[in-house]
């Protein structure tokens, strides 16, 4: 099947973005959207997943049978927000990621670097949503959510998935939070803020602690190339702080990587598409274990060629959470089997498929976010689903609270740095 070429020139620019989505709510449109436009939407989801989605065992021909089961919630959705909450519901179904749909507005937003909303990154945990971080200067912090933060009410309802933090600029909401045992009530208004957060490096005497917040489009090459000559020159190890970060572009995950992992002999994993999988059966049979088609192929992802010449040749523990993600994730499990690095903190999110953001069509402004292929890590890891378990299990730190899971990777570095 071939490509037409707009859909190829988007593939080329985009085709290794890897983000976790479940970190914002998307902003609720209010404008009317028409039956007709309904159906064209759905349509062209359709003939997007058919022809170009990709997850190992996965029948994406069973999409408009899934739909049908929301038919009169969709038919009664009056406006783009509405019907966008009901369709990713749907999506939601299939138990995997890198799949939505983003409203007019909200894929608007996906070409700035800010957002419309509250200013959080979550996680999912039954009671409700765990706050992981406040962006500076957003709603959230302008009333003082802090990280640990657990969401249980909006608006005098239960809040259990994104969708129930969903709103447009200038809604306001009363917010419910457990902080610890204490119960706090908090009204918020949702507007504009910037998404941007700076990698940053402090130390502790000779360790370094290298946050990068984001692979994605907030990520500076020029600042983290030269925060590595200042962890070079004065660092003896490294903690490399991914808590949060929900993934981005492969292409920025592959340039940090090219100062802790050598490109030709430290592979970090594979990518598992379609014609990988076809090629598998050929030779040995239908299957849809990811696994065992990535041990066949021959390309793998590797760090990009390190440029500058820094390499962190020192002893590194990495810190992940419930917020790290595909790109994330991959760094992650990368650092632990090429370089036997200690992991602390919580389960990474489990949601690694590198996927494509394709507009459906320049009349109707509404995106689609799809998988197109799996992900395996060099030692057979299927990270998506599963996630990555950590070497300690450490709760998100409160705001104001010792940070278990950074004193412990202080501690397992300064061991190391003494031998």
């Amino acid at each position: 099947m071939k490509m037409n070429s707009s859909f190829l020139k988007l593939w080329v620019a985009v085709a290794l973005m890897a983000s976790v989505v479940v970190a914002f709510a998307q902003p609720k449109d209010k404008d009317p959207i028409s039956a007709a436009e309904k159906k064209d939407v759905l349509a062209r989801i359709e003939s997007t997943l058919t022809q170009w989605a990709f997850v190992p065992g996965i029948d994406f021909k069973q999409w408009p049978a899934m739909v049908e089961k929301e038919s009169a919630a969709i038919e009664k959705a009056q406006t783009a927000g509405e019907f966008t909450n009901l369709i990713n519901r749907v999506m939601n179904s299939y138990g995997f990621s890198h799949i939505v749909l983003f409203s007019p507005e909200a894929g608007q937003a996906r070409n700035t670097q800010s957002r419309a909303g509250i200013g959080i990154r979550i996680e999912i945990e039954e009671k409700g949503i765990r706050v992981l971080m406040v962006f500076p200067e957003s709603p959230a912090a302008d009333v003082g959510l802090q990280p640990g933060d657990l969401i249980i009410e909006a608006d005098g309802k239960p809040v259990r998935q994104q969708a129930d933090l969903a709103g447009g600029v200038g809604d306001t909401s009363k917010i419910v939070i457990m902080r610890g045992t204490e119960r706090l009530e908090k009204t918020v208004t949702r507007r504009q803020y910037s998404t941007i957060i700076p990698e940053t490096v402090e130390w502790k005497g000779d360790i370094a602690i290298l946050k990068i917040p984001t692979f994605d489009a907030g990520y500076n090459i020029s600042r983290i190339d030269s925060l590595m000559r200042e962890i070079k020159e004065k660092g003896k190890g490294v903690v490399l702080d991914l808590r949060g970060n929900g993934g981005g572009r492969v292409t920025n995950l592959q340039h940090l990587a090219s100062f802790f992992l050598n490109r030709e002999t430290q592979p970090m994993g594979t990518f598992v598409g379609k014609s990988d999988l076809m090629a598998y059966e050929k030779q040995f049979g239908p299957s849809t274990d990811a696994v065992a088609v990535a041990a066949t192929v021959q390309r793998k992802v590797t760090a990009s060629l390190n440029r500058g010449g820094v390499k962190l040749d020192m002893p590194v523990s990495v810190l992940i959470d419930g917020g790290s993600g595909s790109a994330s994730e991959i760094m992650a499990g990368a650092m632990r089997e090429q370089l036997g690095a200690k992991l602390y903190g919580r389960k990474s999110a489990g949601a690694v498929l590198a996927s494509l953001i394709r507009p459906l069509g320049d009349d109707l402004g509404f995106m689609l976010q799809f998988p197109m292929t799996d992900y395996v890590t060099i030692k057979g890891l299927r990270i998506e689903g599963n996630g990555i378990v950590p070497d300690k299990d450490f709760p998100v730190a409160r705001f104001g609270e010792p940070d278990g899971a950074l004193d412990a990777a202080i501690a397992e570095l300064s061991v190391l740095i003494k031998k």
